[in-house]
């Protein structure tokens, strides 16, 4: 490839990136009314042209966006590990890896937990499109979690999960928003270190009712 062709592409993608940045920013400080061509171009400082040329348009573009690690983390980043080494876990192991470094991942995304918070309160084609984009993630996590080997500890296993995630992202939410919850203070680090106890308790059960239905 030709300097000026290398040249060219690493343009291109420096463009999209300040691009799909701004979907970031835009979301994060107007909410879903404000997310347009015009302003998400004006934020980027582009050309609206560019978002057309390189996404097909906003549907392209947000969708493009939600599937970016600066939106969701990867599996391999909520993991923190390789995978033959979280494998080696025990499920109550995992379980807790799994939590917390989905706690960490979230508080190194303002945006999404921003987002999170704009999701409770509209529902449109953009939520639905974000809200997509995450789902197989999110299956993929869960059988991470529970490992290759897994079998069924209740009908219930993904529902499971699912409420404490969604407790976990809830809790979050409030914390940026500096809300207390329940009488606890979010942002005293104290208050999640309880939580992390309530989790290694509710885990240890899981990891029991595992071993029981294995023996």
């Amino acid at each position: 490839m030709a300097v000026d062709d290398m040249s060219q592409v690493k343009n291109k993608e420096q463009t999209k990136s300040k691009i799909l940045s701004a979907v970031g920013e835009v979301l994060a400080q107007d909410g879903y009314q404000g997310l347009g061509i015009n302003r998400i171009a004006k934020q980027a400082g582009v050309a609206k042209a560019l978002i057309y040329r390189y996404f097909g348009g906003l549907e392209g573009l947000i969708q493009a966006y939600g599937e970016t690690d600066s939106f969701w983390p990867s599996v391999d980043e909520i993991r923190g590990m390789s995978e033959d080494e979280f494998k080696g876990l025990t499920l109550r192991e995992r379980c807790r890896t799994i939590f917390r470094n989905f706690r960490i991942a979230l508080k190194k995304r303002p945006h999404t937990v921003a987002i999170y918070a704009w999701e409770m309160v509209e529902n449109n084609e953009i939520t639905e499109s974000l809200v997509a984009s995450r789902t197989q993630s999110s299956l993929n996590l869960v059988k991470e979690m529970m490992g290759q080997d897994h079998i069924e500890m209740t009908e219930y296993d993904h529902e499971i999960t699912a409420m404490l995630g969604a407790a976990l992202l809830h809790l979050t939410i409030r914390e940026s928003l500096k809300s207390p919850f329940a009488g606890l203070d979010l942002n005293d680090q104290a208050t999640w270190d309880r939580f992390d106890g309530a989790l290694e308790t509710l885990f240890t059960a899981i990891e029991t009712l595992y071993k029981s239905k294995r023996s």
